[in-house]
């Protein structure tokens, strides 16, 4: 039987507070997409070259409206992620970007990336402008596997940005963690091994190493349409830790609703915190705390933030 207050108790625990009320202050996370679109065709992913129209790159005007706002929290904001829907690094400002962050005292910047647009002169200027964390997403050992999984990728091209990024980081002495992701499916899991094994031994202790299952990106990949549990209840972290802004403004729910189908402002048109504190992400974060976040279509079955879903792999 769901233990509601047990499950609340965790997400306080995980967002180091005392109760869900402290998060009414301004969200723990933000996600700020750079570039909604992206250049690879990825077998698992909606939002691939081929199925998805590309909106773009953020304006400057509307990154610095964002930034003004949130430097007022420095404080308290623990992450700033520029990656969502698309490939961050086709934003050529994104080393600016960041360093606006930093300037900011944004005490953690990251973004995802396939590294397939990753040189020598980006390379340098974003550990220059301060980037804490970079993830490379790989989700292959080989040529084959890799090319299967991320079409349109060219392997030997993207893992010789890595590895160049890497030596560039090593050199400069920067202290942005790398992090190597895959996600595990039919496609590669007859690597995973060797491909955890490849990537701890290019990187230092204090780097990472991650695999997660597939997810059904909010019920919309065919192969999860028949197997989704609408019997899960418990809460999930997303809506009490987190506010994702796309390339024009638009927050949706969550890292999941790319469609969007569930908008709950425009920073255009409001401020972050008068979107965070609104009726609509109210409404969403009672129906989750209270067992009832199947009324939410998206969240369905959803298990994607789940801490158990992701395995870490530390040197």
């Amino acid at each position: 039987m769901l233990d509601l207050k047990k499950e609340v108790n965790s997400i306080n625990k995980r967002l180091e507070i005392n109760n869900l009320s402290e998060i009414e202050y301004f969200p723990r996370y933000m996600e700020i997409e750079a570039y909604d679109g992206c250049n690879f065709d990825c077998i698992m992913c909606p939002l691939g070259k081929s199925i998805y129209k590309p909106g773009g790159a953020i304006s400057i005007e509307l990154f610095d409206k964002i930034v003004s706002e949130i430097s007022k929290y420095k404080d308290w904001i623990k992450l700033v992620c520029l990656s969502r829907n698309g490939e961050p690094l086709l934003n050529k400002n994104l080393p600016e970007m960041v360093k606006k962050l930093k300037d900011a005292g944004i005490k953690r910047v990251n973004f995802s990336t396939n590294a397939s647009a990753l040189n020598e002169k980006n390379s340098n200027e974003l550990l220059k402008a301060g980037l804490d964390e970079i993830r490379f997403s790989i989700d292959g050992y080989t040529k084959k596997t890799f090319e299967t999984v991320r079409k349109g990728g060219k392997f030997d091209n993207v893992i010789k940005n890595c590895l160049n990024f890497i030596r560039i980081r090593n050199e400069l002495k920067a202290n942005t963690q790398i992090q190597v992701r895959l996600v595990e499916q039919q496609a590669n899991t007859h690597e995973v091994e060797d491909w955890k094994n490849f990537w701890l031994s290019k990187l230092k202790k204090t780097d990472l190493v991650a695999s997660k299952k597939l997810h059904s990106w909010g019920n919309e990949l065919k192969s999860f349409k028949d197997n989704i549990d609408a019997n899960i209840k418990k809460p999930c972290i997303s809506p009490f830790s987190t506010l994702e802004v796309l390339y024009d403004g638009t927050v949706p729910l969550c890292g999941c609703d790319y469609k969007p189908t569930v908008v709950l402002g425009n920073v255009n048109k409001n401020s972050l915190i008068e979107i965070w504190n609104g009726d609509k992400f109210k409404n969403i974060r009672k129906k989750h705390e209270t067992g009832n976040r199947n009324d939410i279509s998206i969240c369905v079955g959803c298990t994607i933030w789940e801490e158990k879903k992701i395995k870490t792999i530390h040197k």
